[in-house]
């Protein structure tokens, strides 16, 4: 990255974090009072849930993409991505990663509990899940894990076009798996849309802090940064 973009990189996750902590605050609110949010909820559930029942070879391939957001997948790829910081001992940012996975984990958990809102409910349910549904917790982690795992890659990778690649190819990724649980009726679009801005809120912030932990780093080696 160029420096004028690395300098600045701090404030921008920062400036991402309070984008989308102001806009959680948008739509919690409009899912505690109710009214056109929860009305509008429930017409894009019946919508998605009337055409999922009669398309068994889309809804068989929303299966198959959503897997890659399920909460084994993405400890499958934590641990994983854990592993290979550990084993090239790349300590800042095993704990950055730690942080993010973890910690957005616990936000979730936190958030649901929180709001306490109950899943959307079908005669026909394709999928039973028993937890809260605000906000989606694997829209969350999904943005978090492959977000942060898409950021290590740009710091690694050389050339904008490989980067580009796989900002694109990680941000598709997910807004797939969100739309999969909605179309799969197991939770509402602003459960989707919460968990993407609060995963958001919470990346952005991990980022500043790695960023600003890095920036010191560079100044204290004359200008040269590391991604570790």
């Amino acid at each position: 990255m160029g420096g004028y973009v690395e300098r600045r990189l701090p404030t921008l996750g920062l400036l991402i974090s309070a984008g989308c902590s102001c806009l959680f605050v948008a739509i919690a609110v409009g899912v505690l009072t109710g009214g056109p949010l929860a009305r509008f909820d429930r017409w894009v559930a019946d919508v998605l849930h009337a055409h999922a029942s009669g398309a068994s070879g889309l809804t068989e391939t929303v299966h198959v993409v959503g897997a890659t957001g399920s909460m084994v997948a993405l400890a499958l790829v934590s641990v994983a991505v854990a592993v290979a910081l550990l084993a090239q001992r790349r300590w800042p940012a095993l704990v950055a990663w730690l942080v993010a996975v973890l910690g957005g984990e616990a936000l979730n958990l936190l958030l649901k509990d929180l709001f306490a809102r109950p899943r959307p409910r079908f005669e026909r349910p394709l999928v039973v899940e028993t937890s809260y549904s605000f906000p989606s917790g694997q829209a969350m982690e999904s943005l978090v894990v492959y977000g942060m795992l898409a950021y290590f890659a740009v710091l690694i990778l050389s050339g904008s076009g490989k980067r580009v690649a796989v900002a694109v190819g990680a941000a598709v990724l997910v807004v797939l798996i969100g739309f999969g649980r909605m179309y799969l009726g197991a939770h509402y679009l602003s459960d989707v849309v919460g968990g993407f801005v609060a995963g958001g809120a919470w990346l952005g912030a991990v980022i500043a802090g790695w960023e600003a932990r890095r920036s010191r780093d560079s100044e204290g080696r004359g200008g040269q940064a590391s991604p570790r």
